[in-house]
């Protein structure tokens, strides 16, 4: 694993190890495996030197449940690095960094801007702040570690040169605008039709508006006030009834799957979705928005039919006809403009075709 550490030092220039915990989970072909640094020293070690993904929290804290909600990670090294060039930081600018993790990327940021450059790190967590305050200390970095609410920015610091996102977002907060009036935000964007796959969004700010095209995807832990809740029990609805729509069994499917779900999202904001079957049996996907449900039943060789909310039905049909009309445009194609109070999606430049959404 010699080669893997020495590459990850190449990539960003400081070693991982001193800034993750003693029990980490490595994801598998099987599953995700728990590492005890003080029990598989070398299993452990294995895992801190490679290019992989460590979850170090499960469910906020609260269990070591691994059918749980992944609320905190060590990141792919090489997709750390893509996000720091993306970010574009150079020696002396201020950062403001929101979600400080295991503080191993505030690091990189201090590396990156210098000792005439400062880094703030906001972490929402009361215990990962403490212990990544800890561990910056120990590997004698300077970053300012401050624990609050990550959406609000840290306007004691601003203005900030450039703000950088560990954590997927759905909403892009105003107080990020104004304070990085004339910067560079970067951040894991998706839609919530999406789900867990996240585009990377490098904002140019200019006076307060930010604007950019999306990038490769990634997938990242969404912040935790813009998760998507639980489904829970499907409510009773109205009887299912067999239409005639203008989309073939495998255009429903693809308008969700893959980056379908991510640009037919884009005209379907605050809409999340499910697909369920397979295999030669009848599909089904799920819609829900604003606490109204809707479902397509589709397969080859099945009757179309529908079920619920005719509104929520109708919008899906539309985006997804908008985008396979159009020829099932790649999400980087699209951007966003963001100003105060307003956001809007554009498709291939931003003075062209253009819709107002809202998160």
């Amino acid at each position: 694993m010699t080669g893997e550490l020495d590459l990850v030092r190449e990539m960003l220039g400081r070693d991982r190890t001193p800034f993750l915990p003693d029990v980490v989970w490595r994801s598998t072909a099987v599953g995700y495996v728990r590492l005890d640094r003080q029990v598989e020293p070398a299993a452990w070690q294995d895992a801190a030197d490679a290019d992989c993904v460590l979850v170090t929290q499960w469910d906020d804290g609260e269990t070591e449940d691994t059918e749980g909600l992944p609320t905190c990670s060590a990141s792919l090294p090489s997709l750390v690095e893509q996000m720091l060039d993306a970010t574009d930081i150079r020696e002396g600018h201020s950062v403001l960094e929101i979600g400080t993790g295991t503080g191993y990327t505030a690091a990189l940021l201090k590396d990156r801007v210098g000792d005439g450059g400062c880094v703030v790190s906001v972490e929402v967590d009361a215990g990962l702040a403490e212990l990544a305050r800890g561990r910056l200390r120990d590997a004698g970095v300077d970053v300012d570690v401050v624990r609050g609410d990550g959406l609000l920015g840290w306007g004691a610091g601003a203005p900030y040169d450039r703000v950088h996102v560990t954590c997927g977002i759905r909403r892009i907060p105003a107080a990020w605008l104004r304070q990085c009036p004339d910067g560079v935000i970067m951040l894991p964007w998706g839609t919530s039709l999406s789900g867990e796959r996240d585009r990377i969004l490098a904002l140019r700010t200019k006076n307060g508006v930010g604007v950019g095209r999306f990038g490769d995807e990634v997938g990242f832990m969404k912040a935790r006030s813009q998760r998507i809740g639980e489904w829970g029990d499907w409510p009773d609805g109205d009887d299912t009834v067999e239409v005639e729509l203008p989309l073939r069994a495998e255009e429903i499917e693809a308008s969700v799957e893959a980056y379908g779900g991510f640009v037919v999202g884009l005209q379907l904001p605050r809409t999340t979705c499910r697909l369920t079957g397979g295999g030669e049996g009848e599909r089904v996907l799920w819609l829900r928005r604003d606490g109204v449900h809707a479902s397509i039943g589709f397969g080859e060789g099945h009757r179309t039919s529908v079920e619920g909310d005719a509104g929520l039905i109708r919008d899906y049909v539309g985006a997804a006809r908008w985008w396979l009309d159009r020829g099932r445009p790649e999400p980087g194609r699209f951007g966003l403009a963001v100003g105060e109070g307003e956001q809007r999606v554009w498709f291939d430049a931003p003075d062209g075709e253009s819709w107002k959404v809202s998160w």
